[in-house]
Parts: structure tokens; sequence; C-alpha cells
């Protein structure tokens, strides 16, 4: 995962221009300041982490890589 201007860290606390990565399997980007749900389709990276590896079902998928915030609220699209 990668992200511009923006620095990655763990989840927990709010800071400007800090948060995680998300990856939201078949689904849509989460507006910015909305929450990104806790469910199967949106996979949180609240460690910082910043590589992966998915096991999906097979065929075709849409996966959207969401960035937010210590407090999982979306960045925007």
């Amino acid at each position: 995962f990668g992200v511009k201007d923006l620095t990655v860290a763990p989840a927990g606390e709010r800071k400007p221009g800090e948060g995680h990565h998300h990856v939201i399997v078949d689904g849509r980007p989460v507006p910015r300041g909305e929450f990104v749900p806790f469910d199967d389709r949106h996979l949180h990276f609240g460690k910082g982490q910043t590589e992966t590896t998915l096991k999906l079902s097979p065929g075709r998928h849409r996966l959207t890589l969401q960035f937010a915030d210590g407090t999982h609220a979306s960045y925007g699209p």
C-alpha cells in the first residue's frame, strides 16, 4: 500500500495527516469523514501495515484502497 502527503500510523489516536490503510473488497469508497465499517468487506490494517496477502474466492473482485485516520474516519475516496 502507499499514500502520498500523509503518514502511516497505527489506529487509536486522531492526528492530522496520519492514518492507516483499509482494503474494501467488492464495495465502494467511504466518503470523507464517515467511518470505515467493521465487516467482512472492509479489511482494516490498524497496526500500520503497508502490505498484505489476500485470499479471495475465485472470480473477479473490485479492490478499493481506503485511507482513514486513527479513529477510522475516511480521508475520502
